[in-house]
């Protein structure tokens, strides 16, 4: 995929490499077919990786062998394309609260087992290891912090950043859905 200043450029082999990855062919030199990678996919990583500004003025070029090419192939595309991207827009959104819930909860349950595993600690270094060396008080203390700091940090940080590579896809597919759609026979 080629990025100038008014336009992207894709290159596939067929309409439908577009939406599903190709077999791997390192024999071609088009990306999209030496990576056995869907077009649309290369083209999410390229806008993920540099963002336009003023995207409105943006064309998305998609190139393909002239046999491809038919008349109401434009705005078929265009329809299919703007589809797609808001369906994957709509199922990253799911995605997002589907995380949210699921690590709100773990959230909630680690924090009970922690508050209870703090409580269990304090109950022992105050009775029965309280006649113990200050060296295994700290060592039953600092276990269980460790335990505590484990257990929650898978929830937390799914939490806290699981969203951000869903939102990052939906910026670009937005931008997708935006840009003016052309398309132009291969050259030969």
């Amino acid at each position: 995929m080629s990025n100038d200043e008014k336009s992207l450029r894709l290159s596939v082999a067929t309409v439908s490499d577009l939406f599903n990855a190709p077999d791997v062919n390192p024999f071609v030199a088009r990306p999209t077919d030496t990576l056995g990678e869907a077009g649309i996919d290369r083209l999410l990583q390229d806008l993920q990786l540099r963002p336009l500004r003023k995207i409105e003025d943006k064309t998305l070029i998609i190139t393909l062998p002239s046999d491809q090419i038919t008349a109401d192939l434009q705005p078929r595309l265009a329809t299919a394309l703007q589809r797609y991207c808001q369906a994957r827009i709509d199922d990253n959104r799911l995605q997002i609260r589907l995380s949210r819930q699921q690590h709100a909860f773990g959230l909630f349950l680690v924090t009970v087992i922690s508050l209870a595993a703090m409580v269990l600690a304090f109950v022992l270094v105050t009775t029965v290891f309280k006649d113990a060396s200050q060296v295994v008080q700290g060592l039953i203390l600092a276990t269980t912090s460790v335990f505590v700091w484990v257990i929650m940090w898978d929830p937390l940080e799914a939490l806290l950043f699981e969203w951000a590579e869903p939102a990052r896809e939906n910026r670009a597919f937005e931008q997708i859905m935006r840009m003016q759609l052309e398309i132009e026979a291969e050259e030969a």
